[in-house]
């Protein structure tokens, strides 16, 4: 009795994690097919990674490895990797620029490579005999190692990004307005997630590794479900942190004139329907940096890049919503750059006073 109570235990505990893992996976492909440019490839990487982490997670902490030892470590190359191209990820998020990925940016991830070849050309007896000794012999010590080093790596990438660019550049006031909080408890739990897990591995102590890899599938969960929430505080943060860096005016050289008229004939054009435009994109259609065009939409208009072509998008949506009846309210939104019907209701909400369709039917009643 004891045993078949233990096997459903651990039934739960891998049918838990392995959700996760799943959920993950099939989030990184959706993402993939929805975003078909190289932010989106990224974001996907990573949430592909976060997947393999959790099945590998899965099938360690239940003991069920020992039926497919080689699954094992096959995480960690692809978290190392993961963990480099988040630091990217969240300058492209945050400070909009273009992700531009290196060839040593895969140093960390080909090493660990390097490092797995003694287990992977072993036979499974003697991959379990390495699983099973983990910390107990020379290469054991190297494997966890490994596991541990994955997990400093991402505390390594995420905190040198709030080292140089969150805290010297960011106002304390946008952690304190509502829309924030869901972002810094989301925060948070990362943060004390990896720190349970290094220390679990740093001092062997197994209910603090366990404790990290079940709280992870709560973390994708949450984020998932709460990432509209995220897209305001991210364009504060990024608000925030624009004002700060550009300071000392970069447009000296530059008319602000110029740019008025660069704009208004790009903006004639309608480039703003384009989903995947960002300020160095624009930046480079205006023939200016995009820190001076950063500067110029703060100086000129009080507000960002995002804003002010969401401006241009909300109005050509209003056109659209009264002109072509016929369309749909997701129909709308893809052809005026946006990439979900989501942020496009909340977008709208938020300038308009309405919902799309809140607004399409006072039109018409009006």
């Amino acid at each position: 009795m004891e045993a078949s109570t233990l096997s459903l235990t651990l039934l739960l505990e891998f049918l838990w994690m392995g959700s996760g893992a799943f959920f993950c996976l099939i989030w990184s492909l959706s993402n993939l097919i929805r975003n078909r440019n190289l932010s989106g490839f990224v974001w996907s990487f990573i949430l592909f990674s976060t997947g393999l982490w959790l099945l590998t997670g899965a099938f360690m902490f239940t003991g069920f490895y020992i039926y497919f030892p080689s699954i094992a470590l096959i995480h960690i190359p692809f978290v190392f990797l993961a963990s480099t191209l988040l630091y990217l990820y969240l300058e492209y998020l945050f400070l909009e620029k273009p992700i531009q990925i290196k060839v040593y940016h895969f140093f960390p991830a080909f090493v660990s490579v390097l490092c797995l070849i003694p287990f992977y050309s072993g036979s499974d007896s003697e991959r379990l005999n390495i699983l099973e000794s983990m910390g107990q012999t020379e290469y054991g010590t190297v494997v966890v190692g490994l596991n541990f080093g994955i997990k400093i790596s991402i505390l390594l990438s995420v905190g040198l990004f709030l080292l140089k660019e969150w805290i010297p550049n960011v106002r304390l006031s946008v952690f304190f307005s509502k829309k924030a909080i869901y972002s810094l408890v989301f925060v948070l739990l990362i943060w004390i997630d990896l720190l349970l897990g290094s220390i679990g591995f740093t001092f062997q102590l197994p209910f603090f590794r366990k404790l990290s890899a079940y709280l992870l599938p709560v973390l994708m969960y949450f984020y998932y479900f709460t990432r509209e929430l995220w897209a305001p505080f991210v364009a504060d943060v990024r608000d925030s942190i624009q004002r700060n860096k550009y300071e000392k005016s970069k447009l000296v050289s530059v008319q602000l004139e110029t740019i008025d008229q660069r704009l208004y004939e790009l903006m004639r054009e309608k480039i703003f329907c384009d989903e995947d435009l960002n300020l160095s994109k624009l930046a480079d259609m205006a023939e200016v940096k995009p820190g001076q065009l950063s500067e110029y939409f703060h100086k000129r208009y009080g507000f960002g890049f995002y804003q002010y072509i969401n401006q241009y998008r909300i109005d050509e949506a209003k056109r659209l919503l009264l002109e072509a009846e016929e369309r749909s309210i997701l129909s709308v939104a893809d052809a005026v750059g946006f990439n979900s019907k989501s942020t496009f209701n909340r977008v709208f909400l938020e300038t308009v006073g309405t919902t799309p369709s809140e607004f399409r039917k006072q039109s018409k009643s009006n």
